[in-house]
């Protein structure tokens, strides 16, 4: 009997190793934001079977639930039930504003729920952690940026959305104390022309800034270019991408600019172990999807790598006060280092960000003005 037992308990423990870790992902993969989710997905599922072509973590492959939002709140809540009814352990949002803020309810509990958008500003007693640095600190390197270069004014295009009014709150929270000042004009999303709003901003302006997101800010780039604009354009975050230089190629800036992880360049990186994996995942995402990784693939990678330090190092990974214990106590490096703490749930600070500029074929980092 007790041999039996024995045989029994060696068959239960290989069939619970057996058993793959679901990871669920919600990224747009259609619609104005397509780029933005389409690209951290693909980062996703390149680490996915990275890992299971080597045999996957503590015995268990990685299996990836996606579900595309289409930026749309109603639709990502949608997602995220459709994702927790599956049983993922842990859930991905590679979305924007509306739609994570519209998910976030639905992860009260748990499991946790990691993503890169700068706009969130998950609350510390919650299971949502952001990968990213906050608006507002990418709002403080342009700042700090101007100061070096005696900048003292910009005009700013931002969008209608959700994403554009924490773009307007952090506007008017960082220019004003670092005597900054600024014009501001909004645009929808899927405007085609911002000629109206360009011409307002740009007058006496040395900088101008479009802070939203999509391929519909390629509307800025072709409006600037149409009236002959000569000061330096600088985007947002989520189009540091090759598809948005693609898209704007005919109608390129002077200089074009904008705010980026340091990781876009392992010029930026200073750690020899961090500069080394970033090159490791350049030189391997070719090889796989024969394509360049770019900023945007690069936070997913981070998303990726934050699950697996996750998945590696928590005993039950589907024990979510665990895995906020974790997390909360246990910087992951990546490309960069992500670290939250019990006070903060945001892992990217103003150090992490740099000011670049697109030159030849790459970004590097900004020159002066």
């Amino acid at each position: 009997m007790r041999a039996l037992a024995l045989l029994l308990t060696l068959l239960a423990t290989q069939a619970m190793a057996a058993d793959p870790y679901l990871i669920g992902i919600i990224a747009p993969t259609t619609g104005p934001i397509a780029t933005v989710g389409a690209r951290q997905l693909s980062a996703v599922q390149w680490w996915q079977q990275s890992v299971n072509a080597k045999g996957g973590i503590n015995g268990h492959q990685i299996e990836l639930a996606s579900c595309n939002d289409e930026g749309s709140p109603e639709k990502a809540v949608t997602c995220a039930r459709d994702l927790l009814d599956k049983g993922v352990i842990l859930l991905l949002n590679s979305s924007v504003t509306g739609p994570i803020r519209a998910t976030m309810p639905l992860v009260a509990q748990g499991p946790v729920m990691l993503t890169p958008s700068p706009n969130v500003l998950p609350p510390a007693d919650g299971f949502v952690f952001q990968t990213s640095a906050s608006d507002a600190d990418l709002t403080q390197a342009i700042a700090d940026w101007m100061i070096a270069n005696r900048i003292d004014g910009l005009g700013i295009i931002a969008a209608t959305d959700a994403s554009g009014e924490v773009g307007v709150a952090s506007a008017a929270s960082v220019f004003p104390r670092n005597h900054i000042a600024y014009s501001m004009a909004r645009i929808d999303l899927k405007a085609n022309d911002a000629s109206i709003q360009l011409s307002d901003v740009a007058r006496g302006k040395k900088l101008i800034y479009s802070n939203y997101s999509g391929a519909g800010a390629a509307a800025v780039v072709k409006s600037y270019n149409n009236l002959g604009l000569e000061q330096p354009l600088l985007i947002s975050y989520a189009n540091i991408s090759d598809p948005f230089i693609a898209l704007i190629k005919n109608d390129m800036p002077t200089r074009l600019m904008g705010t980026a992880i340091r990781a876009v360049s392992p010029d930026l990186l200073n750690n020899a172990t961090q500069r080394q994996h970033l090159l490791d995942f350049q030189s391997s995402y070719l090889d796989w999807k024969h394509d360049k990784a770019d900023s945007l693939t690069l936070q997913g990678l981070i998303l990726a790598d934050c699950a697996e330090a996750i998945l590696r190092n928590v005993a039950n990974p589907k024990d979510a006060a665990a895995v906020r214990k974790y997390l909360e106590s246990t910087p992951v490096s990546s490309v960069q280092t992500i670290a939250f703490s019990p006070n903060s749930h945001i892992g990217m600070g103003p150090d992490g960000i740099a000011i670049v500029e697109w030159k030849g074929d790459r970004w590097v980092q900004a020159g002066p003005l």
